[in-house]
């Protein structure tokens, strides 16, 4: 048999308001952690070159590699820093996972000399991967 609750008259339901507080900061909370981990993965010391030429990007693809190389020759995956062996080893480990044609990106400092640039592209090449990108600000091209 179903029970039938009795309710007084005076009394009506209510939903238990810090309970839904409680859901809503966590919501907030994981939305905004959330929509600062791409962020992680630039470095804000690198200061990028001008390309007046360059195409906008217009997807990024999520399974990108991006490699920060500071003007100081540092190298850093992921806002964590890294050397080439290390570098070599992640990107194999990346390839395994997603298949060969992964995009890396690059991302230099203007001033920073070409020789670390060509060592974090030997430890790519030592990967076999090909989709190598280099990032640039692009500015507009009347000023």
């Amino acid at each position: 048999m179903a029970r039938k609750s009795k309710r007084k008259e005076g009394e009506e339901a209510s939903v238990p308001l810090s309970a839904m507080m409680d859901i809503v900061f966590l919501l907030i909370i994981f939305f905004v952690v959330t929509a600062a981990i791409d962020k992680e993965i630039e470095d804000e010391q690198v200061s990028l070159a001008n390309a007046p030429h360059g195409k906008p990007l217009t997807k990024k693809d999520p399974r990108s590699f991006t490699i920060n190389v500071r003007n100081d020759g540092t190298i850093n995956v992921g806002m964590m820093p890294a050397n080439l062996k290390q570098i070599t080893a992640q990107l194999n480990s990346a390839a395994s996972k997603w298949g060969n044609d992964i995009p890396i990106i690059i991302r230099g400092d203007r001033n920073v000399q070409h020789e670390y640039i060509k060592n974090v592209m030997q430890a790519i090449t030592e990967t076999r991967l090909y989709r190598v990108k280099f990032n640039a600000v692009i500015m507009d091209k009347e000023k």
